[in-house]
Formats: structure tokens, C-alpha cells, sequence
């Protein structure tokens, strides 16, 4: 969903929002201004009442009407909206998509590579110590490797070091 369709569903929200709102306003009766008296012998007694107490409820009388306009009114602003997401359905090509840089198979190069690369990243592993001849090599593996396999190598190392698994002496990998 793009930011213009983004902000066109907010209005729409916004302002069933704010047509609810309204009807309600308008058929909720204002309260009482004063507590009833109830009238004992000479004295007039007032109710004390908590106002924590106090509970409401508004049963709109037509609430059918009320349904029907705020569909009425989602109908009509989500409509271009809707039209325009039906328009982008139909002019999708059917078939015969070319693969992406992530979506392709990586070559027999690029997987040898990784390979030799993660021996690399286990040995100084099991060591404990990256050094600068591990990212020497790291990098003459570097321009047959995906971006994909460039990531995980970095974040077997970067994890390594994390977990303190590894210790860095020498520079690291700038994969």
C-alpha cells in the first residue's frame, strides 16, 4: 500500500469517525442540571451520588439508519480506492517473470565460494581469534559471493563476536 492510498483510507476512517461522533452528539439529551429532592417531613434531603459510580448508556433510537449511513458513506470513499486496487490487479503481467537478483540460482562459483568461505568463519570459530589473514581471505571469495550469502557470513561473525565465541585481533571483514 503506497502512502497515497494509505492517506486516503485515514480520511475515510476519520470521518466515519467524526460522522458517528456527530450523530451521537446529536441524539444524546443533555443531563439533568439538578439532582432530584426527594421531601422528608420539613427537611429536603439530596442524594449524594459518586460520581464514580455513574453509569451511562445511549440506545440510539434509529440505529439502522445510523448503520446504513456510515455504510453508505465508507462505501463511497473507499470506492476509488477499491477501483484503483482492482485496476493494479488486472494490469499485472501474467507469466514469463524474470528472476531477481534474490529469486536466482546461485552459480557453481558462488556456492563454492560460500563454501570455502564458511570454513573459513568455522575454523576461527573453533579458535576463538579472527585475524587478519581470515579476513584476507574472506575477501578474495568476496566478488563471487550473492548479497544474500555476503549477509549470513556477516552475521555468523558479527555473532560469533556477539556471543563472544570470537575474539577480534585483526581487522574485520568488509564483505
Amino acid at each position: 500500500m503506497d502512502s497515497g492510498q494509505f492517506k486516503i483510507l485515514l480520511v475515510a476512517v476519520i470521518l466515519v469517525q467524526i460522522t458517528g461522533f456527530a450523530v451521537l452528539w446529536m441524539k444524546i439529551p443533555p443531563p439533568a442540571t439538578a439532582a432530584p429532592k426527594i421531601a422528608s417531613s420539613s427537611k429536603v434531603i439530596v442524594p449524594a451520588v459518586d460520581p464514580n459510580s455513574i453509569m451511562f448508556a445511549a440506545k440510539i433510537p434509529q440505529e439502522e439508519v445510523l448503520r446504513q449511513a456510515v455504510d453508505s458513506v465508507l462505501k463511497q470513499e473507499l470506492a476509488p480506492y477499491l477501483a484503483k486496487l482492482a485496476e493494479a490487479k488486472n494490469t499485472l503481467p501474467q507469466g514469463n517473470f524474470q528472476p531477481t537478483e534474490g529469486s536466482r540460482r546461485p552459480s557453481a562459483a558462488s556456492i563454492q565460494a560460500a563454501q570455502q568461505s564458511n570454513i573459513v568463519v568455522d575454523q576461527a570459530i573453533a579458535s576463538g581469534v579472527w585475524t587478519n589473514d581470515d579476513s584476507s581471505a574472506l575477501l578474495r571469495n568476496a566478488s563471487k559471493l550473492s548479497e544474500a550469502q555476503r549477509v549470513e557470513l556477516l552475521e555468523k561473525i558479527f555473532g560469533a563476536i556477539n556471543s563472544q565465541q570470537l575474539k577480534p585481533v585483526g581487522s574485520l571483514p568488509s564483505l
